[in-house]
């Protein structure tokens, strides 16, 4: 074999998969490697959406080359000298650092700061990386063997452990510190491992918006406290860790692991006066708004930043031995899904492409599409599932909660409040809908929540009565009603603003707010189906109720990019756009002209089937009667 499969960087969203790269070959003080295992980050998805920092004047990366400098290799060919003088044979796994200098040439690489070398590069930005099936790790390269007992696609994770511990080395950390950590990524989830392992008397607070990866943090951590920046708001947090600080009145650091700037403004609030700041995420943008006057009027903070893993690598290695940290990786995917591995970046951890595995044909068939912890091999199953259904106080909503329970789930219904089923029911709660729907279906499993979708607080408030992981997400929350409880009849041109923001926020928005806060952790578990209820009326256009077909449009067009997003982690999302219903027909006239009498049953029957396919996903399935096909 002469040629190999490889990913090009052509610019931003400029990738592009190539089968007939050749292979390269080793020249002076070089090693080439077959690519075993590569790990994507926040720097690789900031480098593909085309930061300054990356593609700038004097940015770190260049047209043409191979992204990706996370990685493990099984060396293929050495150069003799470099095999003799660290003890390197073929057939060894081996990592290169990510760096490149030009070793004792230039006055940093002379004083030991070689990871600010002069002519400084950076595996899969200025030179070839690993999105490829064979590598070459460069001359000027350090190279470490990969101790026995690690497996490659765990020992990936050595490289932003190094970036963590180098972070703890910057710090200069004393016993009784109290720290906070913001955000939950490999960094600051190696950088909690690297702290719990060389000072485990060290307070820990963790911030982050997914409850899964706070969750890992704790578990990693004896002395950790988190806090979910979707329930509470970063003020409201800060004086907590105020109080708990005593009087000193804050963390005695802060680490900034997200490269996000509401992070760095939020590290000013919680920093004590004569603090320390220490920096390690790599923010998209080249410049960033914050109070700095904290750092010498205010505070006198010191401000440290971070950059790169240098003699860092063999305490990432010991941490990976003593510490499991295996479900930090939760995708492990082929080359060919290099794309979907950077969509999945944020809603996962660490994910890791394998050049060894074989492009699945079919959405479903292989195990390589999904993630590398993934045990659970049987087909999805209703009975059981702990299945959330928005919208749930009446209408079809409650139909699919109904239909769900006989299938023997466990089924949490939603209302805006616990009055909600008045609206089609007086005198009825939803402690009394949910004991109905008991009866109902002789399923004694039934739990009712309520409270507003319409802000990440508010759910979050929501979920927070949710002891559960959910299996089935049923997103049926929407109305065409206008903010004075009227049917909606005006047009594009008629409809009122707040008319305008109520439907988006009833059809759409509440739908974007409620995936984001629970696929991430069906992803996590690599188990799920979420179910969008969308409407007939987004694929046709309509003169009079305009918003609420362009918030059910949005609503389908959502459910096809969050597909596009999860295919590869075992989660299936779809749409169901019912026609006009009986509980519609009451109020409106759309549909009768053709004689369609939808009822709800036909659709909460709908759902149960998709539920019980395995191999349909990212599909709009309407049920409508023929509606659109007979219409004239």
């Amino acid at each position: 074999m002469t040629n190999m499969k490889a990913v090009i960087a052509n610019g931003p969203k400029d990738y592009k998969l190539i089968y007939d790269k050749p292979i390269p070959k080793i020249q002076d003080g070089e090693v080439l490697v077959k690519v075993l295992v590569n790990g994507i980050c926040g720097s690789d998805l900031k480098m593909y959406e085309g930061s300054e920092f990356y593609w700038g004047v004097g940015g770190r990366a260049r047209r043409g080359v191979i992204p990706g400098h996370e990685f493990i290799g099984s060396v293929v060919d050495i150069d003799p000298s470099i095999a003799r003088d660290q003890s390197i044979s073929i057939g060894d796994v081996v990592v290169a650092e990510q760096l490149v200098a030009c070793r004792d040439q230039c006055w940093f690489c002379k004083n030991g700061m070689e990871h600010k070398c002069d002519k400084l590069v950076i595996y899969g930005q200025g030179v070839d990386g690993c999105m490829a099936e064979y590598m070459i790790y460069q001359k000027g390269s350090w190279l470490h063997k990969v101790p026995e007992g690690l497996s490659p696609t765990y020992a990936v994770l050595a490289e932003p452990i190094a970036v963590s511990v180098r972070a703890m080395d910057r710090a200069h950390l004393k016993p009784t510190d109290l720290i906070v950590v913001s955000g939950c990524g490999t960094i600051g989830l190696g950088l909690i491992a690297a702290i719990e392992t060389y000072y485990p008397d060290v307070s820990i607070i963790v911030l982050d918006y997914f409850q899964f990866k706070l969750d890992l943090a704790k578990s990693i951590a004896k002395k950790c406290t988190t806090f979910n920046l979707s329930d509470k708001t970063v003020s409201t947090i800060a004086d907590i860790v105020r109080k708990m600080s005593g009087e000193q009145n804050g963390a005695d650091v802060f680490f900034e692991c997200s490269g996000s700037p509401d992070s760095i403004k939020a590290g000013f609030e919680f920093v004590r006066k004569c603090g320390t700041f220490v920096h390690i995420g790599i923010c998209k943008e080249i410049h960033v708004d914050a109070p700095w006057n904290a750092i010498s009027a205010g505070k006198e903070l010191t401000i440290i930043g971070c950059n790169l893993g240098r003699h860092a690598w063999p305490r990432a290695f010991e941490i990976l031995k003593k510490c499991d940290l295996s479900q930090m990786i939760t995708h492990r995917l082929p080359l060919e899904e290099y794309s979907n591995a950077l969509n999945l970046i944020n809603s996962g951890i660490k994910v890791v492409l394998d050049p060894t595995l074989s492009a699945p044909k079919l959405l479903n068939d292989s195990k390589s599409l999904l993630p590398l912890i993934n045990n659970n091999d049987e087909q999805f199953k209703i009975k059981d599932s702990i299945a959330f259904v928005t919208g749930s106080s009446h209408g079809i909503g409650r139909a699919i909660a109904i239909a769900l329970a006989k299938e023997g789930a466990k089924v949490i219904i939603h209302g805006t409040n616990h009055d909600s089923p008045s609206y089609s029911n007086e005198g009825t709660t939803m402690t009394i809908l949910a004991q109905e729907i008991s009866t109902i279906t002789n399923n004694t499993q039934i739990t009712a929540v309520w409270g507003d979708l319409s802000t990440k607080e508010s759910v979050q408030s929501v979920l927070n009565h949710i002891k559960y992981p959910i299996d089935i997400l049923i997103c049926c929350s929407g109305e065409q009603t206008t903010s004075e409880g009227k049917i909606c009849n005006d047009t594009c041109l008629t409809i009122s603003d707040s008319d305008t923001k109520l439907s988006l926020n009833r059809n759409f928005w509440t739908t974007h707010l409620v995936c984001q806060s629970i696929v991430p952790q069906m992803i996590h578990n690599h188990r799920g189906h979420v179910i969008i209820i969308g409407s007939t009326s987004a694929l046709i256009g309509r003169e009079k109720d305009a918003l609420y077909t362009v918030s059910k449009a949005a609503v389908h067009q959502y459910m096809r990019c969050l597909a596009t997003e999860v295919k590869s982690s075992g989660i299936r999302v779809n749409c169901i756009a019912p026609g006009p219903t009986l509980i519609e027909q009451s109020t409106q006239n759309i549909g009768k002209e053709q004689g369609i009498s939808g009822r709800l049953e036909h659709v909460a029957n709908a759902v149960i089937h998709l539920l019980n396919m395995d191999f349909v996903h990212g599909q709009i399935i309407r049920v409508d009667g023929g509606e659109q096909t007979f219409s004239s």
